[in-house]
């Protein structure tokens, strides 16, 4: 009589991971797959995922990333111009979004509108000019 379970009752047998399940936790922790997808792929659930594959989930996904830039810095210094741009992007931060400039035609539309407005003669000169000066004192 098996007594694996209190009752002496045969029951479900103990999960083991396999070494090829191990090796897939591993690259999809390290590609940024969600735990839960994880879980789902292999045919178990959230809580078994998480108690035998802790360290692949962890460790494991960072050595997997060491592995791809190894590989990148490889092609990169073979001259696969790809790989240098990959590798050099790896760490980077995204630049800031280019903003807009405006074209010919916003530039000729603003223009005109200045032109149709017109501008006060005080903001053409450099000197800041009373419009009421005092008479000289004879």
């Amino acid at each position: 009589m098996d007594k694996s379970t209190p009752k002496g009752r045969p029951g479900r047998p103990a999960f083991k991971a396999s070494a090829q399940q191990r090796s897939a936790v591993s690259i999809a922790a390290g590609a940024g797959m969600a735990h839960e997808a994880i879980a789902l792929a292999l045919g178990v659930n959230r809580s078994t995922l998480a108690k035998h594959f802790r360290r692949e989930l962890s460790t494991g996904a960072a050595a997997k990333r060491l592995e791809v830039m190894r590989a990148l810095f490889t092609a990169a210094k073979r001259g696969n111009v790809a790989a240098c741009k990959a590798f050099l992007l790896m760490g980077a931060t995204p630049p800031p979004p280019r903003e807009e400039r405006p074209g010919k035609k916003v530039l000729a539309q603003r223009a005109a509108v200045v032109a149709a407005v017109g501008t006060p003669w005080e903001d053409l000169l450099d000197v800041p000019v009373d419009p009421h000066p005092k008479a000289p004192l004879q």
